[in-house]
């Protein structure tokens, strides 16, 4: 017989849930839609963080350190600093560039491409660039552990000079400017998420709790039969707890909606850039799609439940029947 109580105790509280949720429909739409906002924002802000981590990644790449070699350098002393830069947890891979290699290069070079050619013609053919390692980093921000290791002591003889992808004059690479704006993208997005969400979460909890406390005042004689009747707490409280909860359901649903429709929308015309490919094949992967969606649901059925709580906390008074 009990098990048969707390089945119809459930399904009563789940109905009188969705009953609810329709009593005061102008404070339902506005508290989901706030609350909307803000799961929108959030989710945004973590697709915006993912995109910008990975362009980061890919331009780390492309951004080579070299490490110039002095002439004639013996295999040994070379192979020898290859594997110590090959050692470094930084280091994503090592490309010896031999003169010749450097040469061709250059010479392949549309605006320097001449002068390079009329540079062999003076050396009558001999190597006039020096060999090289070129070096990719997984973090820019430990470059200089890299240079350290060059210059030590140990490869005095080896190496000539370190580029830590600087040009000639000193001045920041291009490719370097473009992290650098990542990087501060990155955190733009992130602290803009953070304040943003944070500030309409709260005003959700607030429009939520004052929801669910006119609820309560507009039920009062309800309630106070169920009191009479022997109702115990948490059959009172269930009610309440599933249609705040159903603003978050319905919020973070609508938000994944709206985030997917953009990262569809959008990414698809930028999937074929290297830096966002990883992104976009990330984010449509149905994996991620699940896991954003369930995420978007329940934070925002915290956000409902934490508010309906507070508010019968405050106005329903059960700890004293």
């Amino acid at each position: 017989m009990r098990p048969k109580y707390h089945f119809y105790s459930t399904v009563r509280v789940l109905k009188s849930g969705f009953v609810n949720l329709f009593r005061n429909l102008w404070l339902t739409i506005a508290a989901t839609a706030v609350m909307l906002v803000a799961l929108t924002i959030i989710s945004l802000g973590v697709v915006l963080n993912v995109t910008a981590n990975n362009a980061i990644d890919v331009l780390s790449k492309e951004l080579k350190t070299g490490v110039f070699l002095n002439d004639d350098v013996p295999v040994e002393k070379r192979n020898e600093l290859e594997s110590a830069l090959r050692s470094l947890d930084f280091v994503e891979n090592v490309d010896y560039i031999s003169p010749n290699e450097a040469q061709r290069r250059l010479t392949e070079n549309p605006i320097i491409g001449n002068d390079v050619l009329q540079a062999e013609s003076i050396f009558e053919g001999e190597d006039f660039l020096a060999a090289s390692f070129e070096v990719s980093l997984s973090d820019l921000s430990r470059a200089q552990e890299l240079a350290n290791l060059a210059e030590s002591e140990q490869f005095n003889e080896v190496v000539k000079r370190v580029a830590l992808g600087k040009t000639d004059t000193g001045d920041q690479t291009d490719a370097e400017k473009a992290i650098e704006r990542a990087a501060a993208t990155e955190r733009f997005i992130t602290i803009s998420s953070i304040i943003s969400a944070g500030t309409l979460a709260a005003v959700s909890i607030m429009i939520i709790f004052n929801t669910i406390r006119m609820a309560i005042y507009t039920r009062r004689d309800e309630i106070s039969i169920m009191k009479l009747i022997g109702a115990t707490p948490n059959y009172i409280r269930g009610p309440f707890l599933v249609e705040a909860s159903l603003y978050g359901v319905i919020a973070g649903i609508l938000a994944n909606s709206i985030v997917y429709t953009l990262v569809y929308s959008l990414g698809a015309k930028v999937a074929e850039a290297p830096e966002f490919s990883e992104t976009y094949s990330y984010f449509t992967e149905p994996t991620t799609i699940t896991l954003m969606l369930l995420s978007s649901i329940t934070l925002g059925v915290l956000i409902g439940a934490l508010s309906s709580m507070l508010a019968m906390e405050r106005h329903l008074k059960l700890k004293h029947w």
